[in-house]
C-alpha cells in the first residue's frame, strides 16, 4: 500500500504535539488526521479508515484506553500506538493489554525510534491485511 494511501489519526490535547507529529508523518509520506477531542477522534474513525492512531493517555472528558478500546471495538485491524507524558506501569500495561500496538513516551527525543514504531505498526497491519486477504476474510 503506498504510504499517501496510510491514514495516521493523532489525538492529543496538546496542539504543539498535534503540529509537530503531523509535519514528521506527512513528511514520511502518511496521511495525517489530527484531532484534539476524543470524541472527534472517535467520529472520525467511524465514518473512515484509519490504518494507524496515536492516542494521548490522558485527554480531558475521556481516557485514552477508553478511546483505543472503541476504536478496537470499531475498527479491530486499526494500530493504536498510545503515548503519554505522565506514564506508570498500570498505564503501559493497560494499554497493551487493551490491544495497543505499542507505548510512546513524551517528549519524543528520538524522532528515529519513534518513526521506526510507526513503520512497525504499518508492517504489522500490511501483514494481517494480507493473511486476512488470502484467506479471503477481506
Amino acid at each position: 500500500m503506498d504510504r499517501k494511501k496510510m491514514t495516521v489519526l493523532v489525538l492529543d490535547d496538546e496542539e504543539n504535539i498535534l503540529s509537530s507529529l503531523k509535519r514528521i508523518l506527512e513528511g514520511c509520506g502518511y496521511t495525517v488526521i489530527t484531532k484534539s477531542k476524543p470524541e472527534e477522534a472517535i467520529d472520525y474513525v467511524r465514518n473512515n479508515v484509519v490504518h494507524i492512531a496515536l492516542l494521548d493517555i490522558l485527554m480531558p472528558n475521556m481516557d485514552g484506553i477508553t478511546v483505543l478500546n472503541i476504536i478496537k471495538e470499531i475498527s479491530g485491524l486499526t494500530q493504536v500506538v498510545m503515548m503519554s507524558a505522565y506514564s506508570t506501569v498500570d498505564r503501559i500495561v493497560s494499554a497493551l493489554e487493551n490491544g495497543a500496538n505499542d507505548f510512546l513516551l513524551k517528549p519524543f527525543d528520538n524522532i528515529d525510534a519513534f518513526i521506526s514504531i510507526i513503520e512497525n505498526s504499518e508492517s504489522k497491519l500490511l501483514r494481517w491485511q494480507k493473511i486476512l486477504s488470502e484467506t479471503g476474510a477481506i
